[in-house]
């Protein structure tokens, strides 16, 4: 899949419209399962800033932020009944 806004990483993104064109179907069902995955993944880095710990810098020891990134998770889970 071609790159639209991150040219030359590995990141998935949505295909471009080739200039003067439109975009094919094949590229638009494309882009919308592109979207749909990274709008999924937005909603979950939300969900996470809700946790104070999270949305602001981490002054924590740094051999710790694994421990408490899994507890807010498994919290934030258990809230929402997943």
């Amino acid at each position: 899949m071609r790159n639209a806004g991150y040219v030359g990483s590995s990141l998935l993104t949505p295909r471009r419209k080739p200039p003067g064109q439109e975009r094919s179907t094949g590229d638009k069902e494309a882009n919308l399962s592109v979207n749909t995955l990274r709008a999924a993944v937005e909603r979950a880095i939300a969900h996470l800033k809700n946790w104070k710990i999270l949305a602001t810098r981490y002054r924590g020891p740094l051999t710790r932020f694994a421990l408490v990134a899994k507890a807010v998770t498994a919290l934030t889970f258990y809230k929402n009944g997943w």
